[in-house]
Protein backbone atom coordinates (compact mmCIF):
# COMPACT_ATOMS: atom_id res chain seq x y z
CA UNK A 1 0.00 0.00 0.00
CA UNK A 2 2.67 2.20 0.99
CA UNK A 3 4.74 1.63 -2.41
CA UNK A 4 0.89 2.44 -4.31
CA UNK A 5 0.44 5.76 -2.54
CA UNK A 6 4.11 6.82 -3.10
CA UNK A 7 3.99 5.95 -6.86
CA UNK A 8 0.54 7.66 -7.22
CA UNK A 9 1.85 10.96 -5.40
CA UNK A 10 5.39 11.06 -7.42
CA UNK A 11 3.27 10.51 -11.07
CA UNK A 12 0.19 12.84 -10.17
CA UNK A 13 2.74 15.51 -9.22
CA UNK A 14 4.28 15.60 -12.45
CA UNK A 15 0.96 14.77 -14.40
CA UNK A 16 0.07 16.73 -17.26
CA UNK A 17 -3.65 18.24 -18.22
CA UNK A 18 -6.24 15.53 -18.88
CA UNK A 19 -8.53 15.67 -21.30
CA UNK A 20 -12.16 15.55 -20.37
CA UNK A 21 -14.10 15.66 -18.39
CA UNK A 22 -16.40 13.25 -20.22
CA UNK A 23 -18.63 10.20 -20.17
CA UNK A 24 -16.25 7.30 -19.70
CA UNK A 25 -17.34 3.78 -19.83
CA UNK A 26 -14.49 1.78 -17.98
CA UNK A 27 -15.09 -2.00 -19.07
CA UNK A 28 -13.92 -2.01 -23.07
CA UNK A 29 -13.49 -5.72 -23.00
CA UNK A 30 -13.78 -7.75 -26.23
CA UNK A 31 -17.53 -8.85 -24.66
CA UNK A 32 -18.61 -5.49 -24.40
CA UNK A 33 -17.39 -4.32 -27.71
CA UNK A 34 -20.22 -5.12 -30.76
CA UNK A 35 -18.70 -5.81 -33.87
CA UNK A 36 -20.27 -5.01 -37.27
CA UNK A 37 -18.86 -7.66 -39.90
CA UNK A 38 -15.84 -8.04 -37.75
CA UNK A 39 -14.72 -4.87 -38.83
CA UNK A 40 -16.56 -2.28 -37.60
CA UNK A 41 -17.26 -1.19 -34.15
CA UNK A 42 -21.16 -0.71 -33.66
CA UNK A 43 -21.68 -0.09 -29.85
CA UNK A 44 -20.89 -0.49 -26.90
CA UNK A 45 -22.78 -2.32 -23.75
CA UNK A 46 -22.30 -2.63 -20.23
CA UNK A 47 -22.03 0.92 -18.35
CA UNK A 48 -22.67 -0.13 -14.77
CA UNK A 49 -18.70 1.52 -14.07
CA UNK A 50 -19.44 4.33 -16.77
CA UNK A 51 -18.87 7.83 -14.97
CA UNK A 52 -17.42 11.23 -15.75
CA UNK A 53 -13.83 11.26 -15.90
CA UNK A 54 -10.94 11.93 -18.57
CA UNK A 55 -11.15 9.85 -21.47
CA UNK A 56 -7.93 8.59 -21.51
CA UNK A 57 -8.79 6.26 -18.64
CA UNK A 58 -10.78 4.24 -21.17
CA UNK A 59 -7.91 3.17 -23.09
CA UNK A 60 -6.06 1.22 -20.18
CA UNK A 61 -8.55 -1.60 -20.79
CA UNK A 62 -8.74 -1.85 -24.66
CA UNK A 63 -5.07 -1.84 -24.30
CA UNK A 64 -4.88 -4.82 -21.83
CA UNK A 65 -7.60 -6.90 -22.67
CA UNK A 66 -8.10 -5.92 -26.24
CA UNK A 67 -4.63 -4.38 -27.68
CA UNK A 68 -2.13 -6.95 -26.21
CA UNK A 69 -4.13 -10.09 -27.02
CA UNK A 70 -4.99 -8.67 -30.64
CA UNK A 71 -2.24 -5.80 -31.57
CA UNK A 72 -3.86 -6.48 -34.71
CA UNK A 73 -6.71 -3.88 -33.65
CA UNK A 74 -4.87 -1.17 -32.36
CA UNK A 75 -4.15 1.04 -35.73
CA UNK A 76 -7.78 0.37 -36.48
CA UNK A 77 -9.38 1.45 -33.11
CA UNK A 78 -6.86 4.58 -33.40
CA UNK A 79 -7.87 5.81 -36.68
CA UNK A 80 -11.96 5.30 -35.74
CA UNK A 81 -10.99 7.43 -32.57
CA UNK A 82 -9.29 9.61 -34.35
CA UNK A 83 -12.20 10.48 -36.78
CA UNK A 84 -14.19 11.43 -34.20
CA UNK A 85 -11.96 13.07 -31.00
CA UNK A 86 -8.25 14.37 -31.13
CA UNK A 87 -6.46 10.76 -29.55
CA UNK A 88 -4.43 11.66 -26.53
CA UNK A 89 -1.16 11.08 -25.35
CA UNK A 90 -1.24 7.42 -24.63
CA UNK A 91 2.89 6.94 -23.81
CA UNK A 92 2.48 9.39 -21.25
CA UNK A 93 -1.16 8.58 -19.97
CA UNK A 94 -1.28 4.70 -20.02
CA UNK A 95 1.14 3.81 -17.38
CA UNK A 96 -0.53 5.71 -14.60
CA UNK A 97 -3.94 4.52 -15.51
CA UNK A 98 -3.01 1.36 -15.63
CA UNK A 99 -1.98 1.80 -12.00
CA UNK A 100 -5.59 3.05 -11.61
CA UNK A 101 -7.50 0.84 -12.74
CA UNK A 102 -5.33 -2.38 -11.01
CA UNK A 103 -5.53 -0.13 -7.72
CA UNK A 104 -9.25 0.06 -8.67
CA UNK A 105 -9.91 -3.41 -9.45
CA UNK A 106 -8.66 -4.58 -5.70
CA UNK A 107 -11.10 -2.69 -4.49
CA UNK A 108 -13.54 -3.76 -6.69
CA UNK A 109 -13.04 -7.16 -5.02
CA UNK A 110 -13.04 -6.29 -1.95
CA UNK A 111 -16.62 -5.05 -2.19
CA UNK A 112 -17.85 -7.71 -4.73
CA UNK A 113 -15.87 -10.76 -3.00
CA UNK A 114 -12.88 -11.36 -2.59
CA UNK A 115 -13.43 -15.23 -2.88
CA UNK A 116 -15.52 -15.09 -6.02
CA UNK A 117 -13.25 -12.94 -8.09
CA UNK A 118 -10.08 -14.35 -7.06
CA UNK A 119 -8.59 -14.71 -10.67
CA UNK A 120 -9.43 -10.86 -11.15
CA UNK A 121 -7.48 -9.83 -7.71
CA UNK A 122 -4.57 -12.07 -8.57
CA UNK A 123 -4.37 -10.11 -11.96
CA UNK A 124 -4.66 -6.77 -10.96
CA UNK A 125 -2.34 -7.40 -7.37
CA UNK A 126 0.42 -8.65 -10.18
CA UNK A 127 -0.25 -5.51 -12.08
CA UNK A 128 0.43 -3.15 -9.40
CA UNK A 129 3.64 -5.38 -8.61
CA UNK A 130 4.90 -5.09 -11.88
CA UNK A 131 3.64 -1.13 -11.76
CA UNK A 132 5.06 -0.60 -8.25
CA UNK A 133 7.82 -2.94 -7.53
Amino acid sequence: MKKCIAYYNEVLSRHQEVDGPCVVQMDFLPGNILVLNESKISGLIDFESAHRGPSEIDFTKIKQYVWDVYPETKEEFILGYKSIRTLPNLETFLPFYSFYHAFSGVAWCKKRGIEKNKEFLAENIQTLINIVG
